[in-house]
């Protein structure tokens, strides 16, 4: 293995180290803070607060542009080579579709409340509450700030904002068990920690361009030069697109749970997929650190480099996934008990078959960057928009027919559909850029793979 894959290696699994720390505490004060608000609220309107603040996160990542990946995307070289003023402008722009995005999302929510409020199960009393906690949308999204900490390799800076948000919504929710605040209490914790989370990103991201130079000229208001990043709109939409579909996928199959069998059974459904999702997320926090390893490989054109990192990856995913299948095993049920407070009759053939749907998630973790980065992101978004067309209805028709464990059954289906979408075409470049070992004559100059660079997104 080249000296440029040990270090591509070494990095990614020290940041996902810090992500996996950061999500550790999240997930260890989830256990503290759900089993508080369900023994405060009761089952059902623990389910409204779970419909609702699901809501405003399908909301959210609906409408917000994925900034932190053209920050990364078209920022890394300016950013690297010093030319500071371009890479401002790539920053002012990444930071408007944030806010920009974040104002629409606001005001979708909100309409989204007053239409269809009753259609998904929440009484008519806490909708005007719900209506008030969509203006949390506005402040959800810390994209630019998020791919400024993985520009300069501080990952480290994600754990604290996410130990900031973990801390309001853990103190937040014991005052109100202690206290026996009602539903309009819990929303205003969780609006209060993502409006923390917000001003810490930022704070952390500014400080850190600030102390890297990067700001040279910057204006929240400089437009885009000819030549700074040519098809950056495109890029952004295409993986926002797919972002959106991503959601989908996780948040709309809680609400048509909630829509079909009720609050409570959606309580249910949500927890025992935050307890699947939870087991897998360590592999899972490898994405985002992988994005910018393999960025550097690709300006470097080091196809073989590529190969070998994303082959080993998916090693030791495989291996890491037997080993989460006996630990849902073992603990999956107990956990949902103690979260949920009651006895769910098939709770581990449910949590077993919600981490299916995570460990089947997990094969793609390796596979999108790669698409991504070598401007096929195309194929990931026709496997979005696949498994989105296909999961809706078999999640409404299996819910219909076997309740919880179908919806559970149906996030597998999905989850194999995307993971064989993506595989076939990563296969296919392989062979062609790549194919066989990496020859012995590594210093010959490397050939350009159209569709590989980073102007333009796809074949």
């Amino acid at each position: 293995m080249s000296t440029d894959e040990r270090d591509a290696l070494k990095r990614i699994f020290g940041n996902t180290g810090f992500l996996i720390a950061g999500r550790a505490t999240n997930a260890i004060c989830s256990f503290v803070y759900v089993a508080w608000a369900v023994r405060a609220l009761g089952l059902r309107q623990f389910g409204v607060l779970m419909l609702v603040t699901t809501f405003a996160a399908a909301v959210s990542a609906a409408t917000h542009l994925l900034s932190w990946q053209p920050l990364l995307h078209y920022g890394t070289d300016p950013f690297t080579n010093g030319r500071r003023a371009e890479f401002s402008r790539v920053l002012a722009f990444c930071i408007r579709a944030d806010y920009l995005s974040g104002g629409v999302g606001w005001l979708v929510g909100t309409v989204g409340v007053a239409l269809f409020g009753t259609y998904m199960g929440w009484p008519v009393g806490d909708q005007g509450a719900a209506m008030l906690y969509m203006l949390t949308i506005a402040f959800m999204n810390t994209s630019w700030s998020a791919g400024v900490f993985r520009l300069c390799n501080s990952f480290w800076l994600t754990m604290l904002t996410d130990l900031s948000g973990a801390l309001v919504r853990t103190v937040g929710s014991g005052i109100g068990f202690f206290c026996h605040f009602g539903l309009d209490y819990y929303l205003l914790v969780w609006s209060l920690t993502q409006l923390v989370m917000f001003i810490s990103s930022t704070a952390l991201g500014w400080m850190q361009v600030r102390r890297s130079g990067g700001t040279s000229g910057f204006s929240l208001f400089s437009r885009l030069r000819a030549g700074d990043a040519p098809g950056i709109w495109r890029f952004t939409l295409s993986t926002s697109c797919n972002h959106l579909l991503g959601s989908v996928f996780n948040q709309f199959g809680t609400l048509l749970v909630g829509g079909v069998l009720g609050p409570a059974d959606a309580a249910v459904y949500r927890v025992s997929r935050q307890i699947g999702e939870g087991i897998a997320k360590p592999a899972q926090l490898m994405m985002p650190a992988l994005y910018p390893e393999l960025i550097r490989l690709r300006e470097k054109q080091d196809w073989y480099g590529i190969k070998r990192v994303v082959r080993k990856l998916f090693l030791m995913i495989g291996g890491f996934s037997i080993l989460l299948m006996g630990v849902a095993m073992v603990l999956g049920n107990t956990l949902l008990t103690w979260m949920l407070h009651v006895h769910w009759h098939g709770g581990r053939s449910l949590i077993m078959l919600m981490l299916g749907s995570a460990i089947l998630g997990l094969g793609v973790v390796p596979l999108e960057p790669l698409l991504t980065v070598i401007g096929q992101v195309s194929q990931v978004l026709k496997g979005r928009i696949i498994v989105t067309l296909t999961y809706l209805p078999l999640v409404y028709g299996m819910t219909m027919a076997w309740h919880l464990e179908g919806a559970a059954a149906a996030a597998d289906v999905a989850a194999l559909i995307m993971l064989c979408i993506c595989l076939r075409p990563v296969i296919a470049w392989f062979r062609r850029v790549a194919p066989g070992r990496r020859p012995p004559h590594d210093d010959a100059a490397p050939v350009v793979v159209p569709g590989s660079t980073r102007e333009g997104t796809g074949l």
